[in-house]
């Protein structure tokens, strides 16, 4: 042996760099036998192990004894095994540790791989800690038998301290004895835990029957999202709920809106009809004519007041409207385009004016002008009679007209000075629906459909 280099002639750093390397083959070793506990099938990897284990303390010990770094609690080594340790050649004490480390590397692969491949209670702990979700189960006495990291995380979080006692982390919640930000909500029997960093948590606890013993589990899942769209779906529901309350007021008030809307049609229609018939009637007095049309008329007019009036009209109002002029004397010209859409009250705007116009002004032509304004229509109508002697009074077919034209969501202005005129101003996008508030003459709740037929033009 004499021949090799023995390890007592080498450098005192290279000594220690040797001894170190056994304390690193002895650290593996100790965590390979800590980590065979709890697996089926590695005692082999104890009985390994344990062999490197003391060779390598004995190496390491022997080769630092000299120095501060020796083991404390095995000096006795020294004694025993100093020299012989220290006789023997470089290579022999390098290949003792290079096959030390190799069946400790060995072994740690193979066990590492097994774990991977089996259940064990290692592994189960191990996956359980990966869960996103907090996962306890515990003893009746509260004595926890498996927690998971999440878990005494939202502890730590809610409470200040980690799940260590079941009955006690059950008393916390009932005082609700919770760190600032962190609060408990329960909705429709559902218990949710809000932590100050924004998340949410469903707590879950039931019985648990495992190992021959009744145990407790408590679950908390995380359902940041889902709660802050149950929150979001509570206040639209709320939102729909008033909707709905608003609705059924306008439902109750229906039969009302429309009560009132058959009788203004049936006062605006049997007084211009009553006033075209006296007009025709004044007319034969005065002047004579056909008189089996005025008998007709008249008895049409009677069969309206009693309910009885004949569906055989004219399709066209504003023709019998200038038949009936014509027919008093009187001329009416029209300058622009009539607005479909507002042709019905147009149409009752000058059968009122031609009633004033032969009734009150003695005159001979009624003038009709439309006129487009931006989003309006304007409509003036004046006569060549005499202009009243003082402001125009609105009674009767006026103030019905009024009526109609302000729920139509239409602006009506009357003139006295110098000449009897009324104005109209009609909205483009056609009259309002029956009931709907005049407020929205302006807004965009005119945006209706402009095909609806009103009640004017069903009776006719």
């Amino acid at each position: 042996m004499t021949d090799f280099t023995l390890l007592c002639d080498l450098p005192t750093n290279m000594i220690r760099a040797v001894g170190f390397g056994f304390y690193v083959t002895g650290f593996l070793a100790v965590v390979c036998i800590v980590r065979s506990f709890g697996h089926p099938k590695t005692g082999k990897n104890i009985v390994f192990c344990l062999p490197i284990l003391l060779v390598s303390i004995l190496f390491a010990n022997n080769i630092h004894a000299y120095s501060v770094y020796s083991i404390p609690g095995i000096e006795f080594l020294k004694d025993i095994s100093y020299d012989a340790v220290f006789s023997l050649p470089v290579w022999v004490v390098a290949l003792v540790w290079v096959l030390s480390l190799a069946a400790t590397s060995a072994l740690m692969i193979r066990l590492e791989a097994r774990i991977r491949r089996e259940l064990s209670a290692q592994s189960v702990c191990e996956g359980l800690n990966q869960l996103p979700d907090g996962v306890c189960v515990s003893l009746p006495n509260g004595f926890p038998r498996l927690v998971n990291d999440q878990m005494q995380r939202i502890s730590n979080t809610a409470f200040g301290v980690g799940v260590l006692d079941t009955v006690q982390l059950d008393a916390l919640m009932e005082k609700r004895a919770y760190r600032p930000g962190c609060r408990m909500e329960e909705r429709e029997e559902n218990r949710f835990l809000l932590l100050s960093d924004g998340s949410v948590w469903q707590m879950k606890k039931q019985p648990l029957h495992a190992e021959g013993r009744d145990m407790t589990e408590m679950i908390a899942y995380n359902v940041t999202e889902r709660y802050h769209d149950l929150l979001e779906l509570e206040q639209r529901n709320a939102r729909l709920a008033a909707i709905n309350g608003q609705l059924r007021d306008v439902l109750s008030n229906m039969n009302r809106i429309v009560r009132e809307k058959e009788i203004l049609a049936a006062r605006v229609r049997l007084h211009n009809d009553l006033g075209q018939c006296l007009l025709m009637l004044e007319n034969y007095l005065q002047r004579g004519g056909d008189c089996e049309e005025v008998l007709r008329e008249l008895s049409a007019t009677a069969e309206m007041l009693w309910n009885k009036q004949s569906d055989e009209q004219t399709d066209d109002r504003l023709v019998a409207l200038l038949e009936a002029a014509e027919a008093v004397g009187v001329k009416i010209r029209m300058r622009g385009e009539l607005p479909e859409a507002w042709k019905e009250t147009i149409e009752l705007a000058i059968l009122e004016c031609l009633i004033n116009t032969v009734k009150h002004a003695k005159g001979k032509r009624l003038d009709v002008t439309f006129a487009r304004d931006g989003g309006f229509y304007t409509v003036s109508i004046t006569n060549d009679g005499e202009p009243p002697k003082g402001t125009v009074r609105e009674t009767g077919g006026l103030a019905n007209l009024r009526t109609l034209a302000v729920r139509q969501g239409a602006e009506m202005t009357v003139e006295s000075k110098p000449v009897f005129r009324l104005i109209l101003r009609l909205d483009k996008a056609g009259p309002l629906p029956y009931g709907v508030p005049q407020s929205c003459a302006s807004s965009p709740c005119r945006e209706i459909p402009q095909n609806r037929k009103t009640e004017q033009e069903r009776r006719i």
